[in-house]
């Protein structure tokens, strides 16, 4: 078995798959070292919980989206959601119409551009992505 050829009735083949994902987005400067560390803790909870999504956490994920429709929205990206979910973070974006930005707390302009990937999937105005483009609370 692979990284990229992890058999699909392995036990934690999702896992893995994702783990080969965040390898990859560190070596290509998306993700810092960090990232892979807060990665393995989430991965920690995951696996206490039984791998399962609670009621409590359905009901917050109702809300969470509640809340994107009715305000203002920005949804902030670190290089841990670019590196996962960059294709559905510009569709949540667009179902919602919230804003993008790039928001690091290990910034660099290498890894502000690498997060630029987002735009691969259709994101237009991604905010923090230069001087420019900060968002004007953040100034």
């Amino acid at each position: 078995m692979t990284r990229h050829n992890i058999p699909k009735e392995h036990p934690r083949a999702h896992s893995l798959k994702i783990r080969a994902k965040m390898s990859d987005s560190f070596k290509s400067g998306i993700l810092s070292q960090n990232g892979l560390i807060a990665h393995g803790r989430g991965e920690a909870f995951d696996y206490i919980l039984g791998e399962n999504t609670n009621k409590i956490s359905l009901k917050t994920i109702r809300v969470a989206t509640a809340q994107l429709l009715l305000s203002d929205s920005v949804i902030s990206v670190n290089g841990n959601s670019a590196a996962l979910c960059s294709k559905e973070i510009v569709k949540l974006s667009k179902l919602t119409n919230s804003k993008i930005e790039i928001n690091l707390f290990h910034k660099s302009p290498t890894r502000v551009k690498n997060l630029s990937i987002i735009k691969k999937h259709g994101a237009i105005d991604i905010y923090g992505e230069n001087k420019n483009t900060l968002l004007m609370f953040l100034v």
